[in-house]
């Protein structure tokens, strides 16, 4: 990054600032959204991409659990964690990350047996950041490319949901796990989709109404794309286009049809059979029209199934559109596959400046102000703990976030003090972190200054 000044330019100047506060870019205002009411008097909603609790503007300060929440001994070190997170350094909501394939190894959908002690200690966190005063929320990895927890057992049992790449071979992720990578569904298939959203369901309705009605967010798969590259063996960019699966020949034949005749997407072109044609259609603007519109609607119905139990949660989903993906692979067109994202309320922005640039915040950006989507608009993983530990670095990427997003808040992972054994925790064994040191203690209230926002004060319910 060239220069913070240049970063921190408003984009939407009109919103009066707080003194000290760093200038924001908003959407433009949306119509007031319905409130929901929750138990002990608390009205929240979500107005011009920000989260309000009783008519007061609350910044997220969420800190992501990477646990190992299958076992039923994390629960009381992550409560005895949580408690030192809220009354030291100022964190309001947690994000449990939750690995379907943990819970349930032989792929029905269902919580197995062994795992029943761990889920119900899932319900205790869960009560005691409630009770403590704070937010929580869910997300789950329900598909296989950068993290992932796909069942092995649903790969055993629907060899055909595997996605197909432009070589006609068994899809895997080759970019972010090394040798054979794990295998990777197809997003267009019926049988996918049925064991990830009955998943989900399920995983959402043992929780119980009243917890499900008290989730502030919940996040779809993280950053749900197609694979980028092949960073293996040959590194043939063709292991990592997909999908030829034969139900996304399926879902191909759909999307054409909803064109008229004479329409270059459906004129122009024609279901690939062979890894010449496939490979033909690499970086094929028309084809990633496809590709995108597949990727949205996969997204957006993954969001239809967690509201048929969480009716009134908000959804947020990560944006992958990086700048040095020039065949359009991860997400196909960029901008169709954001403007086709339907029922979501939050968009988490992956790449941050200064190293991958302001492009996908451009993306979500125009598009959200194009489509009129009103969405809140953050980062996803603005601070883990094996990056930002040089402060300049990590006060741009913060500040950027509060320049181009809506200032719903930030995404702080690995929310854990074992930094020792995990490089990726946030924090050491006496809760100072080297990423976060800029914005603790002390250094807080200038943040909120900032911000331009009051402090949280958690109040216990």
């Amino acid at each position: 990054m060239k220069a913070t000044a240049a970063i921190l330019t408003p984009l939407f100047p009109w919103l009066p600032l707080f003194a000290d506060q760093t200038p924001a870019a908003t959407e433009v205002p949306a119509p007031r959204p319905a409130v929901r009411h929750m138990a002990q008097g608390e009205d929240w909603e979500m107005r011009e991409g920000r989260f309000y609790r009783n008519g007061k503007w609350v910044f997220i300060k969420t800190g992501k659990l990477l646990r190992a929440f299958a076992e039923a001994k994390t629960a009381d070190k992550v409560i005895a964690d949580i408690d030192v997170m809220v009354d030291r350094l100022n964190f309001n909501n947690f994000s449990l990350n939750i690995y379907p394939d943990n819970f349930d190894a032989d792929g029905d959908a269902r919580i197995d047996p062994a795992r029943q002690e761990a889920y119900a200690n899932i319900r205790r966190i869960l009560d005691h950041c409630w009770k403590r005063g704070v937010f929580y929320s869910l997300s789950f990895e329900t598909y296989n490319i950068g993290g992932g927890g796909t069942p092995a057992s649903f790969f055993a049992q629907h060899p055909e949901a595997i996605a197909i790449n432009a070589l006609g071979e068994k899809a895997r992720d080759h970019e972010y796990t090394v040798s054979d990578g794990k295998l990777t569904p197809s997003v267009y298939h019926p049988a996918y989709h049925s064991w990830s959203r009955t998943f989900m369901r399920n995983f959402l309705s043992d929780l119980g109404a009243d917890r499900c009605s008290r989730l502030l967010f919940v996040e779809t798969t993280v950053e749900p794309q197609y694979p980028g590259a092949c960073r293996v063996g040959d590194k043939d960019p063709r292991r990592a286009f997909l999908d030829f699966n034969e139900a996304a020949h399926t879902a191909f034949n759909q999307w054409q049809k909803s064109f008229v005749e004479g329409d270059p997407r459906r004129a122009q072109l024609d279901w690939p059979t062979t890894v010449e044609e496939r490979s033909k259609l690499l970086g094929n603007r028309l084809f990633n029209d496809f590709r995108a519109w597949g990727l949205a609607k996969w997204v957006s119905e993954d969001a239809e199934a967690i509201r048929s139990v969480a009716r009134d949660v908000y959804i947020a989903v990560d944006y992958n559109g990086r700048f040095d993906d020039r065949h359009s692979m991860r997400v196909g067109t960029r901008d169709v596959f954001l403007t086709e994202l339907k029922g979501i309320d939050i968009i988490q922005i992956a790449p941050h400046p200064p190293v991958w640039t302001t492009m996908s915040w451009d993306d979500v950006i125009a598009v959200n102000r194009k489509a009129g989507k009103h969405w809140a608009i953050s980062e996803h993983m603005s601070g883990t703990g094996s990056w930002g530990q040089d402060d300049k670095d990590m006060t741009e990427i913060l500040e950027n976030t509060l320049a181009r997003g809506t200032r719903f808040g930030w995404d702080l992972v690995n929310a854990g003090n074992r930094h020792a054994t995990d490089d990726f925790q946030l924090y050491d064994e006496h809760w100072h972190s080297q990423t976060l040191d800029i914005i603790d203690g002390d250094n807080w209230p200038k943040w909120l200054r900032k911000i331009g926002v009051k402090p949280f004060v958690p109040q216990p319910r």
